[in-house]
């Protein structure tokens, strides 16, 4: 009968409360990405933005350095709001709801700047370890793909759709490994990779 001793017990415990947080930020950035998206394309932006409103103040408040985190999101949002607004003006993008001047782009796509910054330190956290060339292939490549998704459910709409995805490609191949190097510095939360207890502190038997 294998008995385990008190320190591996509480790495196990301290494993699964990490496991679970990343699981619980991934869900809840979907929710937020489906509530602003959906909520722009069916008239309910404000719905859709206090959703996400939500999700990023529960994310800061979970945070064990609540600072360092509500910093990264901040930085966040305010790169989220040039781009989308540069996006906007430029008639690159067309929304369906929620845009209340021309030349600035709807709360709802703003917020999801900071929604997606709240999984770089948990579900995306991965990430730190790509080599820089590689996080910029995953902007170029995931990003307009869920930007077109959004155009597929009715939130916004491009006048010329290769145009605009190769211009949110190149951008987000810049950005994306921008965020992740602001994240390194910003980290609100404590999920580091850990030495395997199982290693430090053998089984008895």
């Amino acid at each position: 009968m294998v008995r385990f001793t008190l320190p591996v017990l509480q790495q196990i415990d301290q494993d699964f409360e990490v496991n679970k947080s990343i699981i619980t930020n991934f869900l809840l950035f979907q929710l937020g990405w489906f509530a602003c998206v959906l909520g722009g394309a069916y008239g309910y932006p404000l719905l859709g933005s206090l959703v996400a409103l939500v999700i990023i103040t529960y994310h800061c408040y979970r945070a064990p350095d609540i600072v360092q985190e509500s910093r990264l999101l901040l930085l966040a949002l305010i790169v989220g709001l040039i781009f989308e607004s540069i996006i906007t003006s430029q008639g690159l993008a067309r929304y369906s709801n929620g845009q209340v001047l021309d030349f600035i782009a709807p709360l709802w796509m703003i917020l999801m700047w900071p929604l997606f910054a709240t999984t770089l330190n948990l579900s995306m956290r991965w990430m730190k370890g790509l080599a820089p060339i590689f996080v910029a292939i995953a902007g170029a490549v995931f990003a307009p793909l869920a930007y077109y998704a959004g155009s597929q459910l009715g939130a916004v709409s491009y006048d010329d759709q290769i145009v605009s995805l190769s211009v949110i490609a190149i951008a987000w191949a810049l950005l994306l490994p921008s965020l992740v190097i602001m994240s390194m510095k910003l980290d609100g939360y404590n999920t580091s990779p850990v030495k395997s207890a199982v290693k430090e502190y053998p089984q008895h038997v």
